[in-house]
């Protein structure tokens, strides 16, 4: 805002001296030397940061031009509607309208010959010194509301750490509460069996030459306390050990939301068939190759959605990664593209790749009998 009065009174004052240089071919050296007090003072208000001090340097610089008009040059008149504008923005919220107000009233004091003049410089100032001030306003606005949107992403980056280690918390919580079950269950089950089972068999060993029909008693009951007990602990590992098929998806669903979460792009996962079948290298391909194959819709498919299908079929496992992006007329197999079918014919599979509507790519692997 400042910038836009410095060059209005620049343009005015440039206008003062050379009309006055046209009409009289001579400038005085008291109209030099009100000229360059009026342009230090002008200079010394903008430099200077108190705001007495500025008040003080505004108001002296009024009335240097009204001095100067009534003694030295009439046209110095034509710079007071700005010292106004600037000795009232010191003041009061709403200076615009009080300083031009005083500068409307001031044209009924004026000789004829300079009313013309000094209303159209008043119009055009007044016409800058609006449009400066509502984009100081406006560019005050806009970075009022980035400060705003910087702490509200500050606030969101905070919770979401804190949600983040929320979360770590509560999966460490869940692991040891797992530990711990699974150390119960051996110390209940296992444990107790062993125990008593090694109680038996120093007992057998005391028996085993006083009394060997008891001794194989013994030992027999040991023996079938260890296989139940050898039960258990297959009871015990079942129930510890998710099925294969269940934590395959769920890595698949993993690396699908950690993928929309850096890119924006939604993704979404489906299934179909008999799951329980896909082996557990088979599960260990298909996640490479979604992983690599999302990786690559990032870089280049400039999609929104990506969708991701597995089906079981009767003779074979298909897993399909599609998006809705640009697609590919001329398919150029790059490192990943030779990844996916590298590892996929490692395992007797095949790839099949489609750029025609969006891209697409198909793994293809055989199911194991």
């Amino acid at each position: 805002m400042e910038t836009w009065i410095i060059l209005s009174k620049l343009f005015i004052v440039i206008y003062i001296l050379l009309k006055t240089f046209f009409i009289s071919n001579y400038i005085s050296p008291s109209f030099i030397l009100i000229f360059l007090s009026y342009i230090c003072i002008s200079m010394f208000m903008y430099i200077i940061k108190n705001r007495t001090l500025k008040i003080l340097l505004s108001f002296s610089s009024l009335m240097l031009l009204f001095i100067s008009y009534k003694f030295q040059n009439n046209l110095f008149i034509l710079l007071v509607p700005l010292g106004l504008y600037e000795l009232f923005s010191l003041y009061y919220s709403d200076f615009m309208l009080i300083s031009y107000t005083i500068s409307i009233i001031q044209i009924f004091f004026l000789k004829e010959s300079l009313i013309p003049e000094y209303i159209l410089i008043l119009l055009l100032s007044y016409l800058i010194n609006l449009l400066s001030f509502r984009s100081s306003k406006k560019i005050n606005d806009l970075l009022k509301s980035g400060s705003e949107l910087r702490e509200k992403n500050y606030n969101l980056k905070n919770n979401l750490i804190k949600n983040s280690d929320y979360e770590n918390q509560i999966k460490y919580l869940s692991q040891l509460e797992e530990r711990n079950k699974i150390a119960q269950e051996i110390h209940d089950k296992i444990g107790h069996t062993i125990a008593g089972s090694l109680m038996q068999l120093e007992a057998a060993k005391v028996l085993l030459q006083r009394d060997k029909t008891e001794a194989e008693h013994i030992l027999q009951n040991t023996i079938d306390t260890l296989r139940v007990g050898m039960d258990n602990i297959r009871v015990t590992l079942r129930n510890v050990k998710p099925p294969s098929e269940q934590l395959g998806l769920s890595k698949i669903k993993l690396i699908i939301d950690k993928f929309m979460l850096s890119s924006n792009i939604i993704g979404v996962l489906y299934h179909k068939g008999n799951l329980e079948i896909i082996t557990s290298m088979q599960w260990k391909l298909l996640q490479e190759n979604v992983l690599e194959a999302l990786t690559n819709i990032i870089k280049h498919s400039k999609a929104t959605k990506v969708s991701v299908s597995i089906e079981v079929l009767n003779k074979f496992i298909k897993c399909e990664v599609k998006d809705n992006g640009i697609g590919a007329n001329k398919l150029i197999k790059g490192i990943g593209i030779i990844g996916f079918e590298e590892r996929t014919e490692g395992a007797g599979g095949k790839v099949i790749l489609d750029g025609s509507a969006g891209f697409s790519v198909i793994f293809l692997l055989p199911v194991e009998v």
